[in-house]
């Protein structure tokens, strides 16, 4: 219960008021540098705070008076009366940043890059598959057919083209052959009594 009302005020005060004076700030003409530069260094303390929380909740969610602390925080960092976000960004990620500016961009370059080239890699792979599965060839990387003398053998491949004409040419003739014969044109079985001739009958009367 404590939770969902503390959480319902950090969402207030430093999130609905914020992204809402952002908007005054931003629509207003002329626009006032001094403060679109306040709002941009909270939004960055903020989002730096969200990352870490994210990361690290897990181990710091069940601290005592978690709640009460991240409120009192948020609060300080979203009043205008004590702008704690601009002394945050101020003080200590702007120097941190100013400090490890190139760092940061090659860091960010190298992770995606690695990430690009791991999906690349990924998506290849899976196609690689799909295709070796529609043709009956094996994938790359898997070793072909052997046969029964150990020599490697290639499995036929089939083209998706040479399936749908096959079955054009021969899939009308067999779904007839599965058709029940119509009652109209069954043959009649033979009749199991005997029918003896005239002749037959006046010689036996003889």
């Amino acid at each position: 219960m404590f939770a969902l009302f503390f959480s319902a005020l950090c969402s207030w005060f430093a999130f609905c008021l914020p992204c809402f004076a952002t908007y005054k700030t931003l629509s207003a003409r002329p626009i006032v540098e001094a403060d679109v530069e306040r709002w941009c260094m909270h939004w960055s303390v903020v989002g730096a705070f969200v990352g870490f929380e994210y990361l690290a909740g897990w181990f710091i969610s069940w601290l005592p008076f978690y709640w009460e602390m991240k409120t009192v925080f948020l609060l300080f960092l979203s009043l205008p009366q004590t702008q704690g976000s601009t002394f945050v960004y101020k003080s200590y990620m702007q120097p941190f940043f100013t400090k490890n500016e190139k760092e940061i961009d090659a860091g960010i370059i190298s992770i995606q890059s690695n990430i690009f080239t791991f999906v690349q890699t990924r998506l290849y792979g899976l196609w690689e598959l799909l295709w070796s599965v529609l043709n009956k060839t094996p994938a790359a990387g898997q070793p072909p057919n052997q046969g029964a003398n150990g020599q490697q053998t290639a499995a036929p491949a089939i083209s998706l083209d040479a399936a749908m004409g096959l079955f054009k040419t021969y899939g009308p003739a067999f779904m007839n052959s599965l058709k029940p014969a119509s009652s109209g044109n069954a043959p009649t079985p033979p009749s199991l009594t005997p029918r003896g001739s005239s002749s037959s009958v006046s010689t036996v009367a003889s």
